[in-house]
């Protein structure tokens, strides 16, 4: 078999070997576009993920600077709370120890230990109708009479300077705690809330982390691809340089043959037509030609 006689089937792995090479551009091609998307994605999600960390941090600061704010403000109001209870003692005592007109506390505190005996004797004792009767008479007696003599001595007490001035501190304190609580309750819920929202932020930003984490793995396996199919491109390619090759030597072979075939075929018809020009045969045109071309004449 003449080396002519492969170039069909050679031509036809020629064809094929082009396919190969365009398809595995496009593939490479593709798988790159794919890769380079994810890549892209990924870049912004890290970012992001870069982002909410930092903003994690500043509310983990913030939530740090408040509870350490609402510390030293308990620790004020605990210092208020013991003022608030050392002036009420302060208070009690002012008030036992002034005596107003005609009505001595320690007539007040008497009556009052009276008055709880009888009820209590009221509400323990089996007696008859008429004593009960004369127990209840005097129960009504004195806590009108304390309720009189206490009424008394109140508006006696509100027009007492050291009272007044007790009084009055007595008011700061109670509204200086009543403040700090207030305070203290804002700043709690404050905290209260950044916690909630660092747990959503950390939240979202784990799933963010797993999403950039994804795409990476996408990324990676198209690049793969994309580099596959380079390599399988450029086998193809040098497979069919090769191939071009052996085409254009066996094409170039076969073309010298056939010259030399075709010079061969013309010298053996120009003899012959020298032998008859010789014998005085006439020839043609054509035939002069073909003797003046194989150098006859």
């Amino acid at each position: 078999m003449f080396m002519s006689d492969l170039l069909p089937e050679l031509e036809q792995k020629r064809e094929l070997l082009r396919n190969m090479v365009e398809e595995h551009i496009r593939k490479r091609d593709d798988a790159a576009d794919e890769s380079h998307y994810y890549a892209e994605e990924r870049d912004k999600l890290n970012q992001k993920v870069r982002e909410m960390r930092e903003e994690v941090k500043k509310k983990i600061s913030d939530k740090g600077q408040l509870i350490e704010k609402v510390q030293k403000m308990r620790d004020e109001k605990e210092e208020h709370y013991t003022n608030l209870s050392e002036t009420r003692k302060e208070y009690r005592k002012i008030r036992d120890s002034i005596k107003t007109q005609g009505i001595d506390p320690k007539d007040l505190r008497m009556k009052e230990r009276e008055l709880q005996k009888l009820e209590l004797r009221q509400q323990t004792t089996q007696m008859k109708k008429e004593e009960e009767q004369k127990v209840v008479r005097e129960i009504r007696r004195l806590t009108n009479e304390l309720k009189k003599l206490k009424a008394a001595r109140e508006d006696e007490l509100k027009e007492n300077e050291t009272i007044k001035g007790v009084t009055d501190k007595l008011t700061a304190e109670r509204k200086t705690v009543d403040e700090f609580k207030k305070e203290i309750e804002g700043i709690s819920n404050q905290i209260n809330q950044i916690s909630d929202e660092i747990n959503s932020a950390l939240q979202e930003l784990d799933e963010t982390r797993k999403k950039a984490d994804e795409f990476h793995e996408l990324f990676i396996k198209y690049n793969k691809e994309s580099e596959k199919e380079h390599d399988a491109f450029v086998k193809a390619k040098n497979e069919l340089k090769d191939l071009e090759k052996v085409l254009g030597t066996i094409k170039t072979k076969a073309k010298a043959t056939r010259k030399k075939e075709k010079e061969g075929e013309l010298q053996e018809k120009a003899v012959t037509l020298f032998d008859k020009f010789k014998n005085g045969e006439q020839l043609t045109t054509e035939d002069l030609l073909i003797l003046q071309k194989a150098g006859f004449l």
